[in-house]
């Protein structure tokens, strides 16, 4: 790690302190598309909802739809907006919450899994012991800079994870730009 920090060092990050239930809703129209695809569906989506649950709800499946999300994302996003509004999922707890109870509430929701919200501790909530060895980037960094085969660097990462707490997400981010 320490060859990698000098060479591949994250540069000071610009967080986007964006509401939470906006960046969730971002982060499942980015799932599996381009970057660009991704910007421009949650460009759509934004136009369409006003970055709210209630105007996710009002929008309703035809008008998600319509704006790019497929069916699957529909129920993704039409399902954390109704959680958030029942307080299922309760955004102004997440500053009191351990990262753990913030991955079990949000897992909770269809659609996101455990790396959305490893990725919404990092990005947004910027969380400083993350540790995201389900990340392809990671595994296919951590193969590169410690020799390991890609079925092993998981647990590569698993295993370092002491080593680099409590600064995982510093780790996490120095992996990410060594490649």
């Amino acid at each position: 790690m320490r060859k990698l920090v000098q060479d591949a060092a994250p540069k000071e990050r610009v967080y986007e302190y964006d509401e939470p239930f906006h960046a969730l809703v971002q982060s499942i129209c980015h799932q599996q598309v381009s970057i660009h695809a991704g910007r421009a569906i949650g460009a759509r989506v934004d136009a369409t909802s006003g970055k709210t649950p209630d105007g996710v709800l009002r929008a309703g499946p035809e008008k998600l739809r319509a704006a790019g999300l497929s069916r699957p994302k529909v129920a993704y996003v039409l399902d954390l907006a109704q959680k958030t509004r029942d307080k299922e999922v309760d955004f102004t707890r997440v500053g009191q919450m351990g990262d753990e109870e913030i991955i079990e509430m949000l897992t909770g929701v269809k659609g996101i899994g455990v790396w959305t919200a490893k990725m919404f501790l990092i990005f947004h909530m910027a969380r400083p012991d993350v540790s995201a060895h389900e990340d392809l980037g990671i595994v296919l960094a951590v193969e590169q800079a410690y020799h390991v085969p890609r079925k092993r660097a998981g647990k590569k990462v698993q295993a370092m994870r002491d080593a680099w707490a409590p600064y995982n997400s510093l780790a996490m981010l120095t992996l990410w730009n060594s490649r």
